[in-house]
C-alpha cells in the first residue's frame, strides 16, 4: 500500500476522480456516488469483500436485462482496478464486478458476463502476434478447402475433412484470443512499487524448505503460462500460494506430489 493512502471509500474515489479527463468526470462521478451510497461513504475500502462487490453488481444488473447495467458496472470496475494498481487494496475486487447472464424467450443472450483479465506486456504482445499469425492462415485454409471440395467424391474426402477441422481450430483460437485481448488490462511489471509483494508479472526466487533447492518463477496469467519457461499461472497451486506474499514469507502449495513448502527469497 502506498504511503498516506486514503482509507475510506469516499476518499479513494475523490483521488480517482481527480485523475480522470474532464469529459469522463460527470458520468463516472454520478455512478460512483451510487456505489458510495450503497457501501457507505465512511466504509474502509480494504474492508469491502468480494461478496459485497458481487451483491452490488447483482443489485445493478437486476434480472439481467437492466438497461446500461454493463456500462454502469464498468465504471465501478475501472475504479477498483485503479485502487488495486495504486496498492490501496490488496485484493482484485474488479474481477467480482460482473453482469449476470440472462436469456430472452428465444434463448438469445441479452447481457454477457464481463471479466477483466490482467496480462503482462510480453503476454499481451505474444497473444497479439499469435492472433495475427492465425488470421494470416484463414485465406490459405479457405483456398485449401475450396480445392479439396472440388473433388466430386466427398464420401471419403480426407483432405477436405482435415482442412475443415484445421479451420475450425484456427477460428476457435482466434475467438478465444480476441475475447482475452478485449478484456485485457496490461500491468506495468517494472513499477518499483510492485516489488514489495508477489503480483502478476513478478519474478520470484523460492527455496524448497525440504530439499533446499532454489528456483525462479514468473507469475503470469493463465493464458501466458509456460511451465517449461518457468512462467507459472496465477491460478496454479504455487502461483496462488505466492500471490500477495512478501520476501521472507513461507508458503504451502498443494500439488499432485503433495503439499510443498517454499520460502520466498527475493522478488523483482
Amino acid at each position: 500500500m502506498v504511503s498516506n493512502a486514503p482509507t475510506t471509500l469516499l476518499e479513494t474515489i475523490s483521488v480517482y476522480v481527480g485523475t480522470l479527463k474532464k469529459e469522463d468526470t460527470d458520468r463516472t462521478h454520478k455512478e460512483l456516488q451510487r456505489f458510495v451510497t450503497w457501501c457507505g461513504p465512511n466504509r474502509v475500502i480494504r474492508d469491502i469483500t468480494p461478496s459485497a462487490i458481487g451483491d452490488y453488481a447483482n443489485s445493478v444488473a437486476g434480472s439481467g436485462t437492466t438497461p446500461q447495467a454493463a456500462e454502469r458496472l464498468q465504471v465501478v470496475r475501472k475504479f477498483l482496478t485503479f485502487a488495486r494498481k495504486k496498492q490501496i487494496i490488496d485484493v482484485n475486487l474488479a474481477q467480482h464486478v460482473r453482469v449476470r447472464r440472462a436469456k430472452t424467450r428465444q434463448g438469445r443472450t441479452v447481457l454477457q458476463e464481463e471479466e477483466q483479465i490482467e496480462l503482462t506486456a510480453d503476454g499481451h504482445k505474444q497473444l497479439a502476434d499469435e492472433l495475427g499469425a492465425l488470421k494470416a492462415q484463414l485465406e490459405p485454409l479457405a483456398a485449401e478447402i475450396q480445392r479439396a471440395a472440388a473433388d466430386k467424391d466427398v464420401r471419403e474426402n480426407a483432405p477436405l475433412e482435415a482442412a475443415r477441422e484445421e479451420k475450425g481450430r484456427v477460428d476457435s483460437r482466434i475467438r478465444d484470443i480476441e475475447a482475452i485481448l478485449n478484456s485485457a488490462v496490461v500491468i506495468d511489471a517494472s513499477d518499483p512499487s510492485r516489488s514489495q509483494t508477489v503480483k502478476l508479472g513478478t519474478k520470484v526466487e523460492v527455496q524448497d524448505t525440504s530439499s533446499g533447492r532454489k528456483s525462479e518463477y514468473i507469475v503470469v496469467s493463465a493464458s501466458e503460462a509456460k511451465p517449461l519457461e518457468r512462467k507459472i499461472s496465477d491460478v496454479s497451486p504455487l502461483g496462488k500460494a505466492l500471490l500477495g506474499r512478501a520476501s521472507g514469507h513461507e508458503v504451502a502449495a498443494d500439488t499432485p506430489r503433495g503439499t510443498m513448502k517454499y520460502k520466498i527469497l527475493s522478488i523483482s
